[in-house]
């Protein structure tokens, strides 16, 4: 029996928290999630460098972007995503969600809030049950050119 309805297109994302936001980056990007590693930092900056299968990871300290202070992540993980010329990371504290989200459920940041909040580093919002039966949560997507922009000199 031939279904009447049109198959609806998702999109794969990879979701977690950070302090109290729910945080997305497209699943594509992704090369690897590995347990935290010792990052090396000067001073109180943004980036940190690691290494990852003999290949320096520069790590983009998000949670001080959005909320103005260090993290306290001593035993979370680092997601190693890819950047047009090296390998990129930023450390989370608990092991993500992959989920695939209806493409029609993604809505754009509003430029004003983007332009004035910390989280304008987020493209998109989206409305996602996190677990099985639980009401919908606000998740934003990270827009990936800023993230990689957080990294630039």
């Amino acid at each position: 029996m031939l279904s009447s309805q049109k198959k609806q297109e998702t999109l794969k994302f990879l979701i977690f928290t950070m302090g109290n936001l729910n945080l997305a980056m497209g699943i594509d990007s992704v090369i690897r999630i590995i347990p935290l590693p010792t990052i090396h930092r000067s001073g109180n900056k943004l980036l940190g460098i690691t290494t990852y299968e003999d290949q320096e990871v520069l790590v983009i300290d998000l949670y001080k972007r959005i909320y103005g202070q260090e993290s306290s992540i001593d035993n979370g993980f680092l997601v190693i995503f890819a950047g047009i010329r090296s390998l990129y990371g930023i450390t989370i504290a608990s092991l993500p969600n992959v989920q695939d989200v209806p493409v029609n459920n993604l809505q754009p940041v509003p430029l004003e809030y983007r332009a004035r909040d910390t989280l304008g580093i987020a493209s998109h919002m989206m409305q996602v049950p996190l677990k099985k039966s639980e009401e919908l949560q606000m998740v934003f997507l990270l827009d990936a050119e800023l993230l990689l922009k957080m990294a630039e000199p």
